[in-house]
Order: C-alpha cells, then structure tokens, then sequence
C-alpha cells in the first residue's frame, strides 16, 4: 500500500455559491460563510476576533483624519492603505505587506510630482536633472536615494520605505522564506506605510484648520480642488 498524501480539499471554492454544492444548500450563504472564506484558514472569523484583529493594526501614532477628495489620492493611497488594514483583519496578511509596498511606491512618485510642481529640480547621484519617466522606472531603493539626496525626505522616512521595502521583497520574492512571523511583520509594515503617507504629504490640523504641506497644495491647485487666497 502506498504512502498517504494529506490534501486540502476545493482551497479556492466556496462551496455555498459554487454549483453544483449551491443548488443542494437549503439557502443562501450567511454573513459567517463569506467571513469564513475570506479568513485564511486556521484563521478564527468570528466577530470578536475579527475585531480583535481590527484593534491590532489600529495603533498608527499618525492617522490619515483628513484627507482631499482627490481621486488619485484616493485610489493609489488611501484606499489601497484601507484594503490592506482589512487584509489584516481576515487574516490575509500577505495582502497587507503587498498593499502597503504598493502604496510606499506611489507615495514615492507622489513626492517626486510634488518637488516639480514646485520648480525644485530632482538631480541624481552624478548631478543630472531627474525627469518624471525615469524617476518611474528607478527601483523603489534608488528611488528613496534620490528622495533623501534631494531632501524630498529625511532620514526618518528613508527608515520607514526601507522597512516596507525589504519586509515586501523577503515574502514575495524569496520561496525560502517562511511565514512564521508574518502576522507581525505586516503589521509593522502598515504602520510604517501609514507613518510615510502622514509625514510625506504633512496632513495636520491647527487652530482648527486642515495643514498640508505646499507641495500637496500645489497639487491640489493644479486638480482645481484649491484656490489659494
């Protein structure tokens, strides 16, 4: 007799929508069901731990209160930052590592958008002009370089990208590494992302008005969502 191979049986199905298991279920699925499918396996989907989970990622010391209705804002940072606070909450760690890289990656080109709009020229290692098309095609670490060499950023934000940086290359880059502190690290590393969003575009409230940094207003102006005084 052969040796015997455990499996996981139908990993991606959810057996109360997929046919033809649906049409011999009594019902609809519940609200438990889709959380249950969403979870990692293993991964309790009850509600108090996903909202034990909830409280765990939520100890940014920055928060991002206030943020313009722009829709690229929105859409590369924001909501990107929020699908990965949520990837943490079913389980779905490595999803948060990948989101918040992406995120730090825009926030990146953001920076580098905003020095142009106010006529502060990018200048490489060798003393050349930045242009906008290369500063995309650079790798995330010669991008952070850039940034703290034109002092688009200090030290303590290079810190943060570099976190998010190599914490995302290790998982998804590198089948030797394992996964036994991914939980933490993902949580690490959305804190870092939030902390690189907060301190790059300067979101703050004073004397009851919303802050940004000039750069961002710039911006803001060029979408028509600001009109300076």
């Amino acid at each position: 007799m052969g040796n015997t191979i455990p499996v996981f049986v139908n990993p991606l199905q959810l057996l109360e929508v997929d046919e033809p298991w649906a049409s011999m279920a009594p019902k609809l699925p519940t609200t438990d069901d889709i959380f249950k499918f969403m979870c990692t396996p293993g991964v309790p989907s009850d509600v108090q731990s996903l909202t034990a989970r909830y409280k765990e990622i939520s100890q940014e010391k920055a928060r991002l209160s206030l943020v313009p209705r722009d829709q690229r804002i929105l859409e590369k940072l924001v909501w990107p930052l929020r699908h990965a606070k949520a990837s943490y909450v079913v389980g779905n760690f490595l999803s948060t590592i990948s989101l918040c890289g992406s995120v730090a990656e825009m926030m990146a080109l953001f920076l580098f958008e905003m020095s142009a709009l106010e006529g502060a020229g990018v200048q490489n290692e060798s003393g050349g002009a930045v242009i906008s098309e290369s500063f995309e095609r650079e790798r995330q670490s010669d991008r952070v370089k850039i940034l703290l060499a034109n002092k688009l950023i200090g030290a303590d934000l290079k810190k943060e990208f570099d976190l998010v940086r190599t914490t995302r290359r290790k998982y998804q880059h590198l089948w030797s590494q394992d996964h036994a502190t991914l939980q933490p690290d993902s949580l690490a590393v959305f804190i870092s992302t939030v902390a690189i969003v907060v301190g790059s575009l300067g979101f703050s409230v004073s004397a009851g008005a919303t802050v940004y940094k000039p750069g961002v207003l710039k911006y803001l102006q060029k979408q028509g969502l600001y009109n300076p005084v």
